[in-house]
């Protein structure tokens, strides 16, 4: 059952109090009426919130098929119902991607909106309230995939249903894409683009997977880490042995496993794998110059995190080992007994270990999986066994040029709207569809989302501010009015 605590909430500030007041730019009327069509549906638009995000479309458990679809389901609708030109799902090799489009703009540009519906798995007894009964609280929305992505799939179809129910057209045709995989790296995706490149045929690409500085600062990503990702088990024994029979004598898969991991690293934090930093290019000025740029406070992140310290190779700096260097993370660990479970003396007679390495351009995924791969070989000890789980594929690192009029246009709506140029931001993370987007389409998906860093992604207590909901409506309209006027410029 959903929660609400709050529907009315004074948090909405007026599109022109938003806009830069020192501008020469103007609000156009039209925009005033989206900003009305947006307030005055802003409790209906909750109730469908909390419905698409009360679905556990966890991507990564197979259990969860029937969410996913039931979530693609709901998603087609929506946009059925705000009077797209096409809905419907599209199968994959795994998940169904939803497609929609509307192309009664003849002559006029496309833009190519891409989402994600899948979520993060949860551990239920960390969250302050069931994280599929998503309530609204001092202004936030609390619930798995409030922020990460079921906003951007929302925020974008909510400003293009403003402008149909406003106008009854849009000045751009427009073509949204939401990926049911994105949460366990997209693994259809490129074969997707790659059957259907005619469909997603486009002038520009946009990718609401994205987040802004904070409440009042803009920003643009400029380049995304790749991801690897490898799990081993190391095995000592068929079962586990009681502790005390056999412990001093039997190998220990939990100690094994935990010298592997400790072999990783050396001192200073850097990654020990022979060879993992050999084609790494080093950070240039421009990267340098960017860094200086961002008001950075180590404290503002170990706030957010709980965390008393921060470690790493202090030859670089913080925000340059987070988007510039490569990195080999533990991300899950499993062995012995569970709390779950209950207490049990025993010698574990296996263990797990999951490994994401982010990495950076002029590294191969493939060739660092096998230098770890190596790595473990050679310091596996005697009386112990290993075995392998490959991902599907690889992310690849990707740059995003700012001498582009797709690059201009985002800067443009975001600087009127928020009063200021946006930062340029790196991200350590990956959006694997971003590179497949470029290699097959031909397109650079700049990010245009409204996700904020504090905003619990992938943790416990998710949430997502209402006012950047809001507001992300208002810039996405503003944004396909900006690129109809301005290709019409080009035209004359």
């Amino acid at each position: 059952m959903t929660i609400l605590k709050s529907l009315t909430l004074p948090i909405f500030v007026s599109l022109t109090l938003l806009t830069n007041t020192n501008s020469t730019a103007q609000v156009k009327p039209s925009l005033t009426s989206y900003e009305k069509y947006i307030d005055d549906n802003n409790n209906a638009h909750l109730k469908e919130y909390r419905e698409l995000v009360s679905i556990p479309s966890i991507s990564s458990i197979p259990s969860h098929k029937p969410d996913i679809d039931k979530a693609a389901a709901w998603i087609v609708n929506k946009l059925k119902a705000i009077g797209m030109t096409t809905a419907r799902t599209i199968p994959t090799d795994g998940n169904d991607m939803v497609y929609g489009c509307w192309d009664k703009a003849p002559g006029k540009p496309t833009v190519l909106i891409y989402a994600h519906y899948d979520v993060q798995p949860v551990k239920e007894s960390e969250w302050s309230n069931p994280p599929f009964e998503p309530i609204v609280d001092n202004g936030k929305i609390f619930g798995r995939g409030a922020s990460d992505d079921k906003s951007g799939v929302m925020v974008t179809i909510w400003a293009v249903e403003a402008m149909l129910k406003t106008d009854g057209k849009l000045p751009v045709n427009v073509k949204f894409i939401f990926d049911g995989e994105e949460e366990k790296g997209s693994p259809s995706f490129k074969n997707f683009l790659e059957k259907n490149k005619e469909l997603l045929k486009a002038d520009f690409a946009l990718n609401a997977d994205g987040e802004q500085y904070n409440e009042t600062t803009p920003e643009i990503l400029m380049s995304l880490r790749g991801a690897a990702i490898l799990e081993f088990t190391i095995k000592t024994a068929n079962i586990d042995a009681h502790s005390g029979q056999f412990g001093g004598k039997t190998p220990n898969a939990a100690v094994i496993m935990s010298q592997i991991i400790a072999s990783f690293y050396t001192k200073e934090g850097n990654v020990a794998v022979d060879g993992f930093y050999n084609n790494v290019v080093p950070t240039t000025s421009e990267e340098k110059e960017m860094i200086r740029k961002i008001p950075y406070n180590k404290y503002d992140d170990m706030k957010v995190l709980g965390t008393t310290a921060e470690v790493g190779d202090t030859n670089y700096l913080p925000l340059e080992r987070v988007w510039f260097r490569p990195t080999l993370e533990i991300v899950g660990l499993q062995s012995g007994y569970t709390e779950a479970e209950g207490h049990a003396n025993i010698i574990p007679k296996n263990a797990m270990a999951r490994i994401t390495c982010r990495l950076v351009p002029n590294q191969s995924g493939k060739e660092i999986i096998d230098l770890i791969v190596k790595h473990i070989n050679k310091n596996l000890p005697v009386g112990a066994t290993v075995t392998y789980k490959f991902s599907n594929g690889y992310a690849t690192p990707i740059k995003f040029p700012a001498n582009t009029k797709a690059y201009k246009y985002v800067s443009d709506v975001l600087l009127k709207i928020y009063g200021k140029q946006p930062l340029q931001i790196a991200s350590g993370g990956s959006v694997g569809p971003l590179i497949d987007f470029k290699e097959i389409l031909g397109l650079y998906a700049y990010s245009l989302g409204f996700q904020q860093a504090d905003e619990h992604w992938h943790a416990a207590n998710e949430f997502i501010r209402l006012s950047s909901i809001r507001k992300g409506q208002l810039i996405y309209c503003y944004y396909l009015q900006h690129l109809a006027d301005e290709e019409s410029k080009l035209k004359k």
